[in-house]
């Protein structure tokens, strides 16, 4: 008899089971630009798979040995993570660095000094990369690395179940880390099966649901809200890679509305991305009337956000009530709190005095924030007063702290942080968040980082609230792209102010006169100017995979002048960065002119990095994208990091040209000879410019 979700001990023998009695069903239909792509896999296929991973992986590995995953979000991400359950070790779930910037090579080498991976699972096509990512490491030991498509399929049948502790380990999460080294989560089994109860039930998961995911498979929200969730609930997924969306983020809608999506969700700039990218061309055909719930679980979220996507997307038959706020993180698993799913998602406009004496009060115009929901059954939350340790009462603003099944085992070989973080009091493991919030008749609302505090005078200012006056009050302030924090200044603690400024604003607005705007706002609001103002270029401001912001990464980065900031003002006195001016080749010309599309600036110069003119990991994909579609040039977006210059860009993306793409570019049609000939650059240039503007001469 199958095993009802609520009776399996683990997810190996859940979908074990359900590969046994609903072989044929649908689990898992992949979405993408290619046509391999694009394929549905029943749970007997996700299950042969694992066993074929998980008999090859036993032949290297123990036991409770940890194996790192390095792959893109797709079906080989699917079967290597089940693979290592089948298999009874430690999942690692991470993703192949983006590039050999030292960035990127130093958050993978921390990750594998931590967790000592006996091997690296991956795609042959990775391989080589990621074998050259590791030489660039000299102290980490070197795993084995083999490749999950080269595996026989035909060793499923060797397979045979291991052993798996009800309270064993199944995976570690490591966290996105702001100036420290990430730190792993040890997510239990146990717990993973717990969180699933929470997240059916707060989301009311039924067995008519479709799922429908973007969300990369190496972070909490992907993988545990995202793929196990559908799994545990026998329901079909759609997937498609971040990448996928990112490129057109029409095609997330589109995929709910092909497939009859009822459940799928993002960080809230999944939902601003929609709100500001979408035209209304791009929303002719598509129907939402399906999609019931729209989780947003990313800090921070913006009610504005969801109520212009509930409105902005009413008229193809989105629900009023889909947008559903909830909260979470990887120490308790995933979920937290989330609303029912029913009700339409609530504000609640705060007195930002009354929060800086920490305690709630509804004020007209005042701060919005939003209602994350009820705990779910098993579980549940209290606000503990961090100088007492006392609960607050209703209103009042302190720690978060949550208890039940889903808190998860610690931190991996530090048990410093974990004695930090998991506490015993009143007989039960809680969970001390590091968030500060209060409960208004059992709904939580979350108000910010409790180390993210800015105190002045003896006056608790939250950047949060900072943040969002400045976006409110100046129009030319990017949304989501203002940070504050505290700063250091003659001994005295003061208000620092990063905010990203648009190309075009620079260009068009003194940087003396933003200085002025903000020096006004935040001292109307805190009484108090700001001891220090960096203006950005875009993209510069530290954020973490998920989309929050680093507020400490940020004032680290001014300290060590690794900010790329145009001008910034110092105690009222204020300096800037000159820019630099130069001609550019035809070549350039054409990789300069897909970068302004993109961009939506009038110009760049040879030696501006793309992130400095405002790039950033969307609009990266969204360049390869058109360099594929107008000079059929393949690319990786790790090439930005690798030549971040347009100038060196550019001469990296000729190289690729010349070595691998001449068979994909236009061609000159002879009449008297048979054979064609390749465009030179130059013709290339023209035939470019000619397929910009066909009048011109």
């Amino acid at each position: 008899m199958i095993l009802a979700p609520n009776q399996a001990k683990n997810f190996v023998e859940l979908l074990s089971q359900r590969a046994e009695f609903h072989p044929d069903r649908i689990a898992l239909q992949c979405v993408g630009d290619r046509a391999v792509d694009n394929r549905s896999y029943s749970f007997a296929e996700l299950d042969r798979g694992a066993r074929a991973v998980a008999v090859d992986l036993r032949q290297t590995v123990q036991a409770g040995d940890r194996v790192m995953i390095l792959l893109h979000s797709g079906i080989d991400y699917v079967v290597a993570f089940f693979g290592c359950l089948y298999a009874g070790v430690i999942a690692v779930p991470a993703y192949p660095p983006e590039s050999m910037a030292a960035r990127h090579v130093k958050r993978l080498a921390s990750i594998l000094c931590d967790a000592l991976p006996t091997v690296i699972l991956t795609h042959s096509e990775l391989v080589e990369s990621i074998g050259k990512a590791l030489m660039a490491m000299p102290d980490v030991r070197t795993p084995q690395i083999l490749a999950v498509d080269r595996m026989a399929p035909e060793s499923a049948t060797d397979w045979r179940m291991p052993d798996i502790a009800d309270d064993g380990i199944a995976f570690l999460q490591y966290t996105s880390g702001s100036t420290a080294n990430p730190k792993g989560v040890m997510v239990g089994h146990d717990n993973l099966l717990a969180n699933q109860r929470a997240i059916k039930h707060g989301f009311a998961i039924g067995d008519d649901d479709v799922f429908v995911s973007w969300l990369p498979l190496y972070h909490d929200m992907g993988l545990v809200g995202s793929l196990l969730q559908p799994l545990y609930s026998g329901i079909p997924l759609v997937l498609m890679s971040p990448r996928y969306f990112l490129e057109r983020p029409v095609r997330w809608l589109e995929a709910v509305s092909r497939f009859g999506g009822t459940v799928s969700g993002g960080p809230d700039f999944a939902f601003r991305l929609c709100n500001e990218r979408i035209s209304e061309a791009q929303m002719q055909g598509l129907h939402l009337d399906s999609w019931r719930l729209a989780f947003c679980g990313a800090e921070p979220i913006r009610y504005r956000t969801l109520t212009t996507f509930a409105d902005k997307f009413a008229s193809i038959g989105l629900p009023a009530n889909a947008p559903y706020p909830c909260y979470g993180l990887a120490e308790a698993t995933l979920l937290v709190s989330g609303g029912r799913p029913e009700q339409v998602a609530r504000g609640l406009s705060c007195d930002p005095q009354a929060l800086a004496e920490h305690r709630m009060q509804t004020a007209v115009d005042g701060v919005e924030l939003v209602d994350c929901g009820h705990v779910q059954p098993e579980h549940e939350v209290a606000i503990i007063d961090p100088a007492t340790d006392e609960p607050c009462a209703d209103g009042r603003i302190g720690e978060i702290h949550f208890a039940g099944p889903s808190v998860t085992h610690g931190y991996w070989q530090n048990p410093e942080a974990s004695a930090d973080t998991f506490v015993a009091a009143g007989g039960k493991a809680w969970l001390r968040t590091g968030d500060l919030g209060f409960l208004d008749h059992g709904s939580l609302f979350i108000t910010g980082r409790r180390k993210d505090l800015i105190l002045i005078r003896g006056q608790n200012l939250y950047p949060q609230d900072i943040e969002q006056t400045l976006e409110e009050q100046i129009e030319l302030l990017r949304k989501g792209r203002v940070a504050a924090f505290a700063i250091n200044i003659d001994g005295r603690e003061g208000i620092a102010i990063a905010a990203e400024i648009g190309r075009s604003t620079q260009k068009l607005v003194p940087a003396e006169n933003l200085f002025d705007a903000i020096n006004e706002t935040v001292a109307q609001s805190s009484q108090e100017p700001a001891a220090l103002i960096l203006l950005l270029n875009p993209s510069a401001l530290p954020k973490t995979s998920s989309g929050k912001l680093q507020r400490s990464a940020c004032r680290q980065g001014w300290l060590d002048g690794s900010l790329e900031c145009y001008a910034f003002q110092q105690g009222g006195r204020s300096e800037s960065v000159p820019a630099e001016h130069a001609d550019l080749s035809a070549f350039e010309q054409q990789i300069a002119a897909i970068w302004c599309e993109v961009l939506g600036i009038q110009v760049v110069m040879p030696q501006q990095s793309f992130f400095a003119v405002g790039g950033q990991s969307i609009t990266a994909v969204q360049v390869i994208a058109r360099l594929r579609e107008q000079l059929g040039i393949s690319a990786e977006p790790r090439l930005f990091f690798e030549a971040p210059s347009l100038r060196e860009f550019a001469a990296a993306v000729a190289m690729l040209n010349g070595a691998n793409n001449r068979d994909a570019l236009p061609v000159i049609h002879r009449r008297t000879e048979t054979d064609d000939l390749l465009l030179s650059f130059g013709q290339e240039s023209l035939w470019f410019l000619s397929q910009l503007d066909p009048t011109s001469t």
